[in-house]
């Protein structure tokens, strides 16, 4: 405790700028560890498109380009579509002026066949 005390009167912004690295790296590394169970879960893999869902969620699942699950909505500018916040199916398919079962069909049919085999 002694020695801290000393590394705190001493090296101040060496001891600030190294919590802070130390903080960045577990933020960032637990971040990435709940991303990678997440989507190691079988259950996320493939799934089937529902409103709530966005292109890059969509794209995520089913081992896709985000520009391939755009072009199936039969959108071209994603993220600029709604302004604010990730845009949803059923948001999309609000601004497009179609029902958001549309959309779904459009990617039920379409998914499989751009979709790989599962590694």
């Amino acid at each position: 405790m002694r020695r801290l005390r000393r590394l705190w009167h001493e090296q101040r912004l060496v001891v600030i700028v190294f919590a802070l690295a130390v903080g960045l790296t577990l933020f960032f590394g637990g971040r990435m560890v709940a991303r990678a169970i997440y989507w190691a879960d079988p259950e996320h893999r493939q799934q089937h498109p529902e409103a709530w869902m966005t292109p890059r969620y969509i794209a995520r699942s089913w081992h896709l380009h985000v520009e391939q699950v755009d072009a199936v909505i039969g959108i071209s500018n994603g993220p600029e579509l709604v302004g604010s916040g990730p845009p949803t199916l059923e948001h999309i398919a609000e601004v497009l002026n179609v029902p958001v079962a549309e959309l779904i069909e459009k990617l039920d049919t379409a998914l499989p066949q751009l979709a790989t085999p599962d590694r």
